[in-house]
């Protein structure tokens, strides 16, 4: 006789919280020919016969994944094996809060006023700029800035790391502080991402939660800045009848670089 599988129906439970599902199933497993002696035989016949594997979806369902399982050999048989199958509405082998490698960001779309001299100028590439004059359209009122609404995005993202591994994660940490990024980060292209910095707090003996901060900026974290002369007041010039900066060049106030993507395998 061939291996035989036997699903107990009236053993499934499905069940809902707060929006976490949890279910189950058991499976009666045993070989007449060639009779399972060990977990590990047991094993091996997982999604070769009826019995699923980690992953798979739970019947009726589409995001219920099998998660773990558990083999135990039935009291009072002969190589008869109990296969109970636990499943959740995680992705398979997705962390858990507070388990090492768990992950979890979160994004503030947000804006702040600018002072700024100059409408639609020339950004420089990745935000690394030049002597020369921005360009744009002058919007200045004889040398004093206007405010405009520059749209920024704050990124926070915590991870749970193992405590053997933060000495050398504090490093990297540390060389990153106040650097703009050197290679697209989370999407966002090279030049508009900045390090804040990072908390680190021991949540275990063995885990530390570090909670990274950065903050994209559209247009490089660039400042308007105009020339200014001896008396220490903008330069300016006469357009169509209204007084306007002459000479305005953007300041880089993070000239630093880092590939933030190197600051962890989790990200």
């Amino acid at each position: 006789m061939a291996i035989t599988v036997i699903e107990q129906r009236d053993t499934r439970n499905f069940s809902q919280s707060t929006g976490r599902v949890s279910a189950s199933r058991t499976f009666v497993v045993y070989d007449d020919a060639a009779p399972l002696t060990t977990p590990a035989a047991v094993r091996a016949y997982f999604d070769s016969t009826n019995l699923p594997q980690i992953g798979d979806v739970f019947p009726g369902e589409v995001d219920v994944y099998a998660v773990n399982f558990d083999i135990s050999l039935i009291e009072d048989s002969e190589k008869a094996w109990r296969v109970q199958f636990s499943y959740e509405n995680v992705e398979p082998g997705e962390s858990q809060p507070n388990e090492e490698g768990y992950t979890e960001i979160t994004i503030d779309y947000k804006a702040e006023f600018r002072d700024i001299y100059r409408l639609s100028p020339n950004v420089p590439t990745n935000g690394n700029p030049t002597a020369n004059d921005i360009g744009g359209t002058p919007v200045d009122a004889s040398g004093s800035p206007v405010s405009k609404l520059q749209r920024l995005s704050e990124l926070i993202i915590t991870e749970v790391v193992a405590a053997s591994t933060f000495p050398d994660r504090s490093l990297k940490i540390r060389a990153a502080r106040g650097k703009r990024n050197t290679a697209v980060f989370q999407g966002a292209p090279i030049g508009q991402v900045l390090y804040q910095g990072a908390t680190a707090t021991r949540i275990a003996v063995n885990k530390f939660q570090i909670q990274h901060r950065f903050a994209q900026d559209e247009v490089y974290h660039l400042l308007q800045v105009p020339l200014k002369n001896q008396e220490g007041e903008p330069k300016k010039v006469l357009i169509n009848g209204v007084w306007r900066a002459e000479d305005v060049r953007f300041v880089q106030p993070f000239p630093d670089g880092y590939d933030f993507n190197i600051l962890s395998e989790n990200f």
